[in-house]
């Protein structure tokens, strides 16, 4: 994530104890260690024990946010899990907000890990849970981008069962997961790594509700043209029927950064789109017409 906006990726890393760590990215692989996050009250934003660290534009004001969790008794109902907001007027320098969303009562258990991520590709921030026990669990966001209100949360499942790194698949559990896609079809996966230093991967695919939906008999076709680009790129759709049609580009954190909205009759039809201003990076391609959704990756190069 690049959390100061000078186009070079950042970290942002836990630890057993304590502490969130911040560091810089300095262009060539390495990392500048820049210290540990302070609220606007003068406080340090610390946990008793595992750290887990998430940044991302949580509001979607153009600012990156911090998701801070971990826990400060070791016991298994302890957890805790906050959003601070960025309440910067300066892009480069994030200021974390005192007053937190605090998203504790969705899931308070211990040695918990977070990323966003539109898992059920309906537009909106969803959260992805890592639990102590080997559980990933999927919580939908049934707010708005802007507003993110969650009622609770459910198992995610592949045809093999339940995704649980200590039950359904041995490694000790302590899920850790990461939602990204592995294999470049356009439709995100899983990655889970547990205590046993093993990683899985779970390949996505159409019609899980992880790759945003299936179609019916007539489905919505979704192409990109010209990926890798530096910028200027073209979706190319094929709309089995008339249809008011929705195109989002999506970043690695799960934030809508482009957008187009029209109408179009049946066939095949091309929207040109520019991702210039942008980092460097992989981003997805989400289109939706006539209530069917396709995902497709994007790679914008310097």
């Amino acid at each position: 994530m690049d959390f100061n906006d000078d186009g070079i990726l950042d970290l942002a890393v836990g630890e057993r104890y304590d502490h969130f760590n911040f560091f810089t990215g300095n262009g060539d692989g390495t990392f500048t260690f820049l210290g540990y996050p302070w609220d606007d009250g003068g406080s340090p934003i610390e946990r008793g024990y595992n750290t887990s660290p998430w940044l991302t534009d949580w509001n979607e004001d153009g600012y990156i946010d911090f998701v801070a969790g971990g826990h400060n008794t070791e016991t298994t109902t302890a957890g805790i899990l906050e959003v601070h907001l960025n309440t910067s007027d300066d892009l480069t320098s994030p200021v974390w907000s005192a007053s937190t969303i605090d998203l504790t009562p969705l899931c308070n258990l211990w040695r918990l890990t977070q990323e966003t991520f539109d898992l059920d590709g309906d537009g909106d921030k969803d959260l992805v849970l890592g639990y102590e026990m080997g559980n990933v669990w999927f919580a939908e966001n049934v707010g708005t981008n802007d507003d993110p209100q969650f009622s609770g949360y459910v198992q995610l499942n592949c045809d093999g069962g339940p995704i649980n790194v200590y039950t359904t698949y041995g490694g000790g559990g302590r899920a850790r997961e990461h939602v990204t896609d592995l294999n470049g079809d356009g439709i995100p996966d899983l990655l889970v790594g547990c205590s046993n230093g093993w990683v899985y991967y779970f390949e996505g695919y159409t019609g899980t509700g992880v790759s945003g939906g299936a179609g019916g008999g007539e489905e919505l076709g979704l192409r990109i043209c010209g990926t890798p680009t530096s910028g200027p790129f073209t979706v190319s759709l094929e709309l089995p029927a008339a249809s008011a049609v929705n195109l989002e580009v999506v970043d690695a954190s799960g934030r809508m950064v482009r957008s187009f909205r029209g109408s179009f009759a049946a066939g095949v039809e091309t929207v040109r789109m520019d991702v210039s201003e942008l980092p460097a990076g992989m981003y997805m391609v989400r289109a939706e017409a006539g209530g069917d959704v396709r995902t497709a990756k994007l790679i914008r190069i310097d």
